[in-house]
């Protein structure tokens, strides 16, 4: 099994045109974002596309999951680019007017952060089938 790819053009494609400076580090930080996600799911049993073999229309699940797993990298990506220094807050002062700028401390790291959330999201897992109810048998 192996990873979709991600590039550049995924990141203006589902964000914004980038400038010069940031396709730069976009480029560079792009294989680490992708490596961050990799390893989560790693950690919990993927290994690369899944090929839900046992679906009804397998290659329409392995798109979707292909979609959203570079959608989960450019927002890894984009998390980093909004705030790459990691301030949590930003104060503009001119004269006697001062407005200041709070980010969620959660995101503004400056670190690429994968959330439980998007891990989980890229798991598949197989709904087992049950009857009506189930009862579950003690030690006699």
């Amino acid at each position: 099994m192996s990873w979709p790819g991600v590039d550049v053009d995924d990141v203006v494609e589902q964000w914004r045109a980038l400038s010069a400076e940031e396709t730069t580090v976009a480029t560079k930080r792009l294989p680490s974002a992708e490596a961050v996600l990799r390893m989560r799911l790693r950690l919990r049993g993927v290994e690369g596309t899944p090929s839900f073999a046992d679906a009804e229309n397998p290659q329409e699940l392995v798109n979707e999951w292909s979609t959203l797993y570079v959608t989960t990298v450019v927002d890894v990506l984009r998390g980093y680019l909004v705030n790459t220094e990691g301030w949590l807050e930003e104060t503009e002062r001119i004269d006697d007017y001062s407005t200041t700028k709070r980010r969620d401390a959660a995101m503004s790291s400056g670190r690429m952060d994968v959330t439980d959330a998007q891990v989980d999201a890229l798991i598949p897992f197989r709904r087992r089938r049950r009857g009506a109810f189930t009862i579950a048998l003690g030690q006699s």
